[in-house]
This record gives structure tokens, C-alpha cells and sequence, in this order.
């Protein structure tokens, strides 16, 4: 039963921010209770709502607010997004306004404790305050044809505005949705014309939705613009052509010639590339065929040195003070696009977009439609860049010079002038409105009714029927949609319940379920700048200290940072090999990703004093990098969802047999015949020689401890190779492909690893693929290499993103550790294309992948998916195969591997009996599951030491510690139970010590985390200040001798997030967050947490009477 939060929590919440002290953060107390209100009045909702903006307004309505309530209430949001602190009169009406919320969206009436306290009224209205026409965010009230209302998210006297469409924007009437958030660009004053409503420049629906800006300008095709053919490239696999390798070359010519201060060379640049693009070079089918790949990519890098050398002569000479900028990135929240340019100048002087491909018009020398010689999808692109340099940073009309350089050819028609043009960039808009209203249905209306409408004849809407269409275009289109039109009733319902899934998790990516519910883009400028700390999620004062060049062709791409304090409870939640934006801003500003040039690239170093970032794209001219205040923070990308798509239309696309597999519509085969080679280990024979019978999938369930990689995976691998057979490993996360890279350089096994080494444990980075051309750059040696190496390792998503290795090389077997945290639609195509037998091991009883929309929404109820136990789009491929094998009293193609060498027995007691009740583990046993007693020598000093020697596993209660200006997620208590058991563990252990080993200390919220740290800082012993502290998610696939685990919480609402990761099994509540905290534990499990809230829970109340039972809830005193 879900715990909800209850109106007294929160109206006592206001009345502490009513009497907290100057120094307190009121705004942030707002802004969670606001947030803690918002997330109970939406619970069960299936809308999406990204912002708090749009909830409120929701909730505002739904709940009959009267209007100069709703304004006031919106004023408060805002007031507490702020920075700077809310004056005390001001405070008084914001919490008067919250009080009105909350009473609102819990039908309760504000409690006496506050009606005497909080204003009567209002505020009362001050001086006019005239409404920004420049930009307006406001969320739609009624519209038709003509005009629309709508309400505005302004400081402003006027809370509402109308607007007077225009003809060309009447298409809105057929995608606007009361409640939709929309951006109204350049408004005028009401005018009389139009009975007081304004009209508008531009309007953009849901902004905080972010398109990329190459990819609408790749569907503006001869054949038309439609916004399914937006969702049709999102099908289409990655390609791999000369076309795209000299595309990829002639961008990475472009920034050396750029960066090269002495005399070029274009085998530097093809060096580097090929070292980056090993794999692409040595699977592309026509890399010599329609020209050689030599001979074009020298022509492309002549005319690129013709046409800098012009750019620099005529923009980047020393009276411009003008530098150039490579490859800089945008976020332009108020067009609702994002993207990045080729190249710029610092003064915006100009804007250069790069082509390495054919054009028609300048080889003929006719100018198009618009009378110029640019292609319209590359129009549209430097259009819509422009477009974010005036909304982003007011860059006048005639100020930047727009040019396009098609490096294939020479100047003058190498260099192309283009000129702003309103009505292309209008339509532009216009389209990104309409796949982003596509894109919103197909998220929560669903994407049943999309494959009727997906047809050659839709896309092409200038019903071309010339050459090209018809000999190229159109066979591309039937390959990929015929077979759609052509599926089963089953493969439909799949696919499109699927397809709604994927679009829904990208929709919460995007702009968020809720607000302060999971992680999103739109958190960049949505989330104040207080909770991005509070979840460190930003870091802020960077200066830079060091400026280098990795290579001399690179330019700077090497950025060492140092890093001030970041507040007292700041822990950063960054991690080596994050993708990040880099950007400077004003020191006496907040930074906002919207105001700036952003840098992307790699954390590659991360200290407490010091951050180092390898950029991708390194820069010619230091200036760039100007000498002020940088912020860091998490980049964004559509990959995954794109990712997701592919693979749903690979497999449902590829061959019937395999179809008919996965969707339970023909069993699995195997052979009896086949044998082992030899004998392993005597416990895992039968599990590998029934692994080894399997001839199209077989299942591997490994629970905590078991040596599923270190023992089974071997094993699996070596019987593999004795018979010649080559092997395809993946995992999920790379430190898993680290642990798999571990075993096999232990065994002397040779791999070679697909990845980048910035995510690559140091002790494997010469396996390499990069690392390995350093010692032999030939393409044919590599290729060879490929070939004949057995194994390739890699993660999922790598692999997935780089699936033209199976054009070069078929592997025998694909096994994929970690399966159960890997959502099907992220691993199923990849199974499809390889078209091999599979072996997926992992255990769905541990953390599955991460959702963020809630598991009502992502629930499935069509019977015909429910009888292939496809019951939640949640849950792994490996988790439903398992229920199809157990459903059809089938055990051939499961294992289960039972014996761990973890877990005393004493802690693998609880865990067996609720969680692992049919596994039935048992101890392998190793010498620690065999001691009676634990192995703490020293006399004791007090009672808890005396309990901490006699119990294995322990429950130490905590008593209620909370504190008004302190988060919800953060325990004072509990940090001084955890440090002191720390320091009687530290003693206990003396010399034998290990922080890597001893002792880790889990808590379900970061915030905590840095709250023990402090603790741990006061007892002055550096070694427990080296230890593991995380959370859950973090610590799956690790173990220590000794767990601590704070539960930390203090409120019954928040058992729900403690408890988020149950399922049912049997009758058995399966926990998994429970699960994966109590088998981390060797040697001795410490729990310590507030018993009365805990005991709400009916497996945290079974685990508290287990304790007591063996005698270790012991009292702290």
C-alpha cells in the first residue's frame, strides 16, 4: 500500500519555514514541499508533466483554485526556484500561498496553527508590471482556429495573454492541447484590430522538449517534409559508407587545418581518424569502390586548406580579435531545439556549417529555388542555428555571415553564402512543432494506429516519381516499412506496445514524469540551482589551471579545472567517462546552459581539488577559454531512445524463426548428443554442459556470490574456444565488462575490447581496439586481427551503436552478463542481428535497469503479450524468458547456480527464507562461512562492542532527529551510529585493515552519504575516510566483510522510494533494493534505522523480527 505523504507533514513543514531563521534555506523549503505536494496530487496519474510549472497549473484546475489563488500560488514556485533569499514579508504571503495549495490538493482545511500566522490576504498589487513581449512562457487555456489563451509564467500585472493566429500558424489548431506548455517568441502589444489580443512571431509547443537540430533538417527532403519521416530515420540501422567515412574525415581535416600551426598533413588527420573509426574502416563495404577513398579524401582536404585559409584572411585576422570556436553546442530552450555548429567565430561573426557530400546545384551551376546553391536540408540547419545565436544571444539581423563549405568542392562554389530566410526558418519550426506533438501522442496515447500511417506514399508528399526516388529512395523505404504492414497480430501488439514504452521513458528523459521525480535534460534550466548542489549534479567557480594539446593536431583539448568548495553537503554525482558540458559564465550570475558556448566532452580525472575534461573537439586558440568561472554539468543525448527504436525494428523485422522464439510461438531446441570437452569444477559441469546443449538461447540465473562471471562465464567461455568457436561478451555498464576483461587476462584468454578509454579500467585499455592499431595502422592487419581474435568484448550500447561488426565477423555464441538490468528493447535487436545462440546470465531477484516512468504506466494488459509473460515493459528480456521456461514446466534451457561463497550462513539466512526461497543457497563453503564466531580479538570496551563480536547480523534502532531546515534525506543519527560502529570495526580489525575490503557502508540517498563522511572526518583515522560509501544501485556487483546500512529515513512517505523495487513471486514479496544491501555482506551485516517507520513495511518488520529473534536488535545508548 503506497505510503503517502499526509497534509499535517506538510502544513507543519510550512509552519517551520514560518520560524526558521535567517540563515536557513527557505527558498529550498518551498520548493521540496511544493514539490512533495505536486508528486502526491499526480500519484496514479498517467499524464506527463516535466515541470512544476504545469503541475501546479493542473492541480490548480482539477482542484477549482479560485484564479488570484492559482497567481499566487505560481509566484511562490517561482520565488522559490530563486536564488537569492525571499524577503520575511514576502516569505509570509508565499507560505500563505502554499498553504492554499496544499489544503486544495488534499481537500483539508489549513490548520489553526497556521491561519494565525499567515496573511488574510494576498499581497497587494504594487506597480504595473509590464508583461517581456520578447519571450513568454505560458501554458494554453482555450484556443480554436483564430487565437488562443493562455496562462502566463511572468512576474507580470496582466496573468494571462491572447493571441491572434496568424495563417500560417492555423496548424496549431490540430496539435495544441489545453495544459500544453508553449514559448511565444517576439509578441506584440495587444492591438486594436484584433479586439486586444496580441500576435506572435513564433510559437514552439512543449519547449522543454528538445529536437536536434541536424535531425530535422535531414527530413527536409526533395520528397517532402513529413513528421513521420522523423520516426522513420529513427528506424533506420546506422549506415557505414565511404560517403560517411569522408564525411566523418573531411570533419576532422576541417579542426586540424583549423588547429595546425605548422604545415598539414592529411595522413596525420586519416591516422587519428582511422584509429577512432577502426571498425567503421574495416566494415565498410564500399570503401574503394565508387572512388578511392585516398584520392577523395586528399581532394576534400585541398579545398578545405583553400577555404580556411579565405575564413581566416577575411575573419580571423589579428585586427578582428576574433577567435574561432570548434564544434560548439546550444541549448536553446526557447525554440525547443538543441545542436551543434561546425564552426564559429567568438564575435558571431560567423557561423560555418560543414558538407563533405555531392551538390547538385554547384556542379551544374544552378541555383535552387531560393536562388543560392545550398541544399534545403543544409538551409534549414545553419537557419536554425542562427536562429539560436539571436534567440540565445541577441545576435542583431545583419551581424553573423552564414556559410555553407562543401568540402568536396573548391572555391568559389566550395564556400556558400546563405542568406536568413523568415519563411524557410518559420516552416522549420513549424515542423519540429509537429514531430514534437507526434512524438507526445505516441508517449501517452500510444503507438498503436502509427504503422498504418507509416507508408511510402505519407512520406512522400511531393509525390516525386523521378530516378532517384524510385531507384534509391524508394527501396529504402519498402525494406524498412513493408514488413511492418506485414506482421502478425501478436508482432504488432508487441511492437507497438513496445514502441509506446521506449517513447514514454524518452518523454521522462526529456522533460521529466515530474518534477524532482528522477533525471531529465530539462533539469539543466528547469531545476534551481540549490537542488542541482543538493543532488550534485553541477559543479560551479571552476577556474582553469591547465590548458593542453594530447596531440599537435588536436588543438586544447586537455582542461584541468580547480575546484573550490562546493558547500558543505555537496557530493558530486559524476563519475570518469560522464559525458558533460563544460560552459563559462559571469561570476555574479547563476550559470545557465542556455546563456552559453558549451564544450562537450569527458570527466577523464575527478579529485576533490581538481577536475580534469578531454574535450571533443580540441581548440586552436586558447583565448577561447577565457580566464572566469566555468559550471559542469551532464550532457544530454537521444541515443538510447533511437537506440531502443532500431532494436525493436531489427527484431521485429528479422527472420520468423527467431520472431517466433523470443514471442514464445516455438520452443527452444537442443542436442543431447553434444558433450563437454572436459571437466571444470564438479559444481558447474551440468550447468555448463546444458548451457552448451542449447541450441538457440539458454538462461543462467546467478545469484549474489555464486561466480556467475569468475567461474561460470569462464568456464562457458573456455568450452567455447576449445572447440574454435568465436565468442561475442557483453555487459551492461562497464565496470561489469571490467570485471569480465578481469577474468579472462587472468586466464590468459585474448580479447580484444570494443570501447573508448575513457570508460575503460586502465589495466585493459591495450586490449583496446584504438590501442592496438597504435602498434599496426594497416587496415587489412587490423581487419585480420578482428577475424581471427576468438573473443570481443563490449558493452550493449557500444556494440549496439557499432552493429556493422557482425557484416565482418559471425560469432558462434553471445553471452551477455548483467542481463537482468537491461531492458528488452535495448537488447533484443542486437540478439536479431547477431543470429547466433544466446546465453544471458544475470539475476532478477537484484536491481533491474533503471525506469523512470511509473510502473502503472509501463504495466501491460493485452492478453495476447500477458501469455508470453510480457506483463510490464519494465522487467528485463532474461526475466520474462525465465517465466516462459518455468510457465511451460520447462528446465532444460535454465540453470541456476545455487552454492555461494559470500554470505555467512548466518547472514544468507534471511535472504534465503524470503527472497531466494527456491534457489535454496547454500554455502560453498569457503573458511569465512565455516567460523562460528566472528574474528574480533580485542577485549570489548562496552555492550555494543560485546554485541558486535556475538551477532552476525545486527539491528541498532535510531530515534526521530529531524530538523526543519534539514532534507528529508539525510539522518544526523544514524551518521553517528554508522561512524561509531565504523570506528569499533577499524579497531577490531587493526592492522589488518583494508578499505577496499573491510568494511562499505550503504544509504539509499547521496545526501547521507556526505553527512557520514563529516562523522567520519571528526575520528581523524585516514583510512575509514578511504572507504566505500554509496548507495544500493551503486554497490550491486560489489562485497565487503562488514556492511553497514543506514535506512536514514524518518518519514513514512518515503518507504515508497525505499521499497520501489518489489515485485511478487509466490506469495513472496521479492525486495530487490533489500536484497542486493543484505548479500553484499561476507562477514557481518549492521543495519541501523528508525524501527517505528520501518515497521510500516511488512518485510522490513519480517527483518527486524528475524534480528530480535537471533538476539542482535541491540539499543544504542
Amino acid at each position: 500500500m503506497p505510503n503517502f505523504i499526509s497534509s499535517n507533514e506538510l502544513f507543519d513543514r510550512i509552519l517551520d519555514i514560518t520560524r526558521a531563521d535567517k540563515e536557513s534555506p527557505k527558498n529550498k523549503m518551498l520548493h521540496e514541499t511544493l514539490v512533495l505536494t505536486c508528486s502526491q496530487g499526480l500519484a496514479g496519474n498517467n499524464l506527463a508533466f516535466g515541470n512544476l510549472f504545469s503541475q501546479v497549473d493542473f492541480l490548480c484546475k482539477k482542484h477549482h483554485v479560485a484564479t488570484n489563488d492559482a497567481i499566487a500560488i505560481q509566484r511562490m514556485r517561482r520565488n522559490s526556484n530563486h536564488a537569492q533569499a525571499i524577503e520575511k514579508s514576502d516569505l509570509m504571503y508565499d507560505c500563505r500561498a502554499l498553504a492554499i495549495f496544499v489544503s486544495a490538493v488534499f481537500d483539508t482545511h489549513i490548520p489553526s496553527s497556521l491561519v494565525g500566522i499567515l496573511p488574510v490576504e494576498d499581497k497587494p498589487q504594487g506597480e504595473y508590471r509590464h508583461i517581456d513581449y520578447r519571450y513568454i512562457r505560458c501554458i494554453v487555456k482555450t484556443f480554436d482556429e483564430k487565437q488562443l489563451t493562455a496562462v502566463i509564467d511572468q512576474d507580470s500585472t496582466n496573468k494571462e495573454i491572447s493571441i491572434h493566429l496568424k495563417e500560417e500558424q492555423a496548424y496549431l489548431n490540430d496539435i495544441l492541447k489545453e495544459g500544453m506548455q508553449i514559448n511565444l517568441i517576439d509578441v506584440t502589444s495587444p492591438l486594436e484590430e484584433y479586439s486586444g489580443s496580441s500576435e506572435t512571431s513564433i510559437i514552439v509547443i512543449e519547449p522543454d522538449f528538445l529536437i536536434d537540430i541536424s535531425s530535422i533538417a535531414r527530413c527536409f527532403t526533395e520528397y517532402g517534409h513529413n513528421p513521420l519521416s522523423y520516426t522513420v530515420n529513427s528506424m533506420s540501422s546506422a549506415a557505414n559508407s565511404q560517403a560517411i567515412l569522408i564525411g566523418n574525415f573531411a570533419g576532422s581535416a576541417l579542426d586540424d587545418i583549423i588547429n595546425s600551426k605548422t604545415k598539414y598533413d592529411w595522413a596525420e588527420t586519416f591516422k587519428k581518424n582511422f584509429k577512432e573509426k577502426a571498425l567503421e574502416y574495416c566494415t565498410c563495404p564500399d570503401l574503394n569502390k565508387k572512388e578511392d577513398f585516398r584520392v577523395a579524401a586528399i581532394r576534400q582536404t585541398r579545398n578545405i586548406q583553400q577555404i580556411v585559409d579565405y575564413i581566416k584572411n577575411d575573419y580571423l585576422s589579428s585586427d578582428r580579435k576574433s577567435s574561432a570556436i570548434l564544434e560548439p553546442s546550444f541549448i536553446c530552450e526557447q525554440l525547443g531545439i538543441q545542436g551543434r555548429a561546425d564552426l564559429m567565430t567568438t564575435d558571431f561573426s560567423l557561423l560555418v556549417e560543414q558538407k563533405s557530400g555531392s551538390n547538385f546545384n554547384i556542379q551544374s551551376n544552378q541555383p535552387n529555388e531560393y536562388g543560392s546553391f545550398q541544399k534545403e536540408d543544409h538551409y534549414v540547419q545553419l537557419l536554425l542555428y542562427y536562429g539560436v545565436l539571436k534567440q540565445n544571444f541577441h545576435v542583431g539581423s545583419n551581424k553573423t555571415d552564414i556559410r555553407l563549405l562543401y568540402s568536396k568542392y573548391p572555391l568559389p562554389g566550395g564556400l556558400v553564402v546563405v542568406n536568413f530566410y523568415q519563411k524557410l526558418f518559420r516552416e522549420a519550426i513549424k515542423f519540429r512543432n509537429q514531430l514534437v506533438a507526434n512524438e507526445f501522442s505516441f508517449a501517452i496515447n500510444g503507438f498503436d494506429g502509427v504503422i498504418e500511417e507509416l507508408t511510402p506514399n505519407t512520406l512522400n508528399e511531393n509525390q516525386l516519381n523521378n530516378n532517384f526516388f524510385n531507384n534509391w529512395i524508394l527501396p529504402r523505404f519498402d525494406d524498412l516499412l513493408t514488413p511492418l504492414h506485414n506482421l502478425s497480430n501478436l508482432e504488432k501488439a508487441y511492437f507497438n506496445r513496445m514502441m509506446t514504452f521506449v517513447y514514454r521513458e524518452q518523454l521522462a528523459s526529456k522533460v521529466g514524469s515530474q518534477e524532482g521525480v528522477g533525471n531529465s535534460i530539462a533539469d539543466l534550466w528547469n531545476m534551481p540551482l540549490a537542488e542541482k548542489k543538493e543532488t550534485g549534479n553541477i559543479y560551479t567557480d571552476l577556474r582553469i589551471v591547465n590548458k593542453e594539446k594530447s596531440n599537435d593536431f588536436n588543438g586544447y583539448d586537455t582542461i584541468t579545472f580547480s575546484v573550490p568548495d562546493q558547500g558543505a553537503d555537496f557530493l558530486p554525482n559524476f563519475r570518469m567517462g560522464d559525458m558533460i558540458y563544460m560552459y563559462a559564465y559571469n561570476e555574479n550570475e547563476e550559470p545557465d546552459v542556455r546563456k552559453a558556448l558549451l564544450f562537450k566532452g569527458n570527466l577523464t580525472d575527478i579529485h576533490s581539488n581538481s577536475l580534469t575534461v578531454h574535450l571533443t573537439d580540441g581548440q586552436q586558440d586558447s583565448s577561447v577559454f577565457t580566464d572566469t568561472t566555468y559550471a559542469i554539468e551532464h550532457s544530454g543525448s537521444d541515443a538510447s531512445t533511437t537506440s531502443a527504436i532500431r532494436s525493436l525494428h531489427r527484431f521485429i523485422t528479422s527472420r520468423q524463426s527467431f520472431k517466433d522464439l523470443l514471442l514464445a510461438q516455438r520452443q527452444p531446441r537442443k542436442d543431447e548428443s553434444i558433450q563437454l570437452s572436459c571437466s571444470y569444477n564438479p559444481s558447474y559441469d551440468k550447468i555448463i554442459l546444458k548451457a552448451k546443449q542449447a541450441l538457440d538461447y539458454f538462461l543462467l540465473v546467478g545469484p549474489p556470490g555464486t561466480g556467475k562471471t569468475s567461474m561460470a562465464l569462464q568456464y562457458m567461455v573456455r568450452e567455447s574456444i576449445s572447440s574454435n568457436q568465436s565468442i561475442l561478451l557483453m555487459s551492461y555498464t562497464n565496470r561489469a565488462v571490467d570485471e569480465i576483461c578481469g577474468m579472462l587476462t587472468d586466464n590468459d584468454i585474448d580479447y580484444i575490447r570494443i570501447g573508448n578509454e575513457f570508460t575503460c579500467d586502465t589495466k585493459y585499455k591495450q586490449h583496446l581496439l584504438s590501442q592496438i592499431i597504435e602498434h599496426c595502422p594497416k587496415l587489412n592487419v587490423i581487419r585480420q586481427r578482428i577475424l581471427d581474435c576468438k573473443i570481443i568484448v563490449g558493452t550493449t550500447s557500444t556494440i549496439q551503436g557499432k552493429s556493422y561488426l557482425f557484416n565482418l565477423k559471425h560469432f558462434s555464441t553471445v553471452i551477455v552478463d548483467e542481463a537482468s538490468q537491461i531492458l528488452e528493447p535495448n537488447i533484443i535487436g542486437l540478439l536479431a542481428q547477431a543470429d547466433s545462440k544466446f546465453v544471458l546470465i544475470g539475476d532478477y531477484k537484484q536491481l533491474p535497469a533503471v525506469v523512470q516512468q511509473d510502473s502503472a504506466v509501463s504495466s501491460v494488459n493485452d492478453v495476447s503479450l500477458n501469455n508470453i509473460c510480457l506483463d510490464n515493459c519494465r522487467n528485463s528480456l532474461f526475466e520474462r524468458l525465465i517465466h516462459i521456461e518455468n510457465t511451460n514446466n520447462r528446465n532444460e534451457f535454465t540453470g541456476v547456480l545455487r552454492r555461494q561463497g559470500r554470505m555467512h550462513p548466518d547472514i544468507a539466512e534471511f535472504p534465503n527464507k524470503m527472497f531466494y526461497y527456491k534457489e535454496n543457497l547454500q554455502p560453498v563453503p569457503l573458511e569465512h562461512q565455516t567460523k562460528k564466531q566472528l574474528e574480533y580479538s580485542l577485549e570489548s570496551i562496552d555492550y555494543l562492542d560485546d554485541a558486535l563480536k556475538a551477532h552476525r547480523m545486527v539491528f541498532i534502532p535510531s530515534r526521530f532527529c529531524k530538523e526543519p531546515n534539514i532534507s528529508d534525506k539525510v539522518n544526523s543519527e544514524e551518521a553517528k551510529i554508522v561512524t561509531d560502529i565504523l570506528r569499533r570495526i577499524y579497531r577490531f580489525y587493526g592492522v589488518k585493515f583494508n578499505a577496499d575490503k573491510t568494511v562499505g557502508v550503504i544509504v539509499p540517498y547521496r545526501n547521507q552519504i556526505s553527512m557520514i563522511r563529516k562523522e567520519i572526518e571528526k575520528l581523524g583515522i585516514p583510512q575509514l575516510e578511504e572507504i566505500s560509501i554509496d548507495t544500493v544501485e551503486r554497490y550491486q556487483g560489489s562485497q565487503r566483510d562488514v556492511i553497514i546500512y543506514s535506512f536514514t529515513i524518518q518519514n513514512r512517505y518515503q518507504l515508497d522510494f525505499l521499497t520501489s523495487n518489489c515485485f511478487e513471486e509466490d506469495d513472496h514479496i521479492i525486495d530487490r533494493k533489500l536484497n542486493v544491501a543484505i548479500t553484499r555482506a561476507r562477514k557481518q551485516m549492521i543495519l541501523t534505522g528508525n524501527a517505528e517507520i520501518l515497521n510500516n513495511d511488512i518485510i522490513f518488520k519480517s527483518l527486524i523480527e528475524h534480528i530480535k529473534s537471533k538476539g542482535g536488535y541491540i539499543e544504542y545508548e
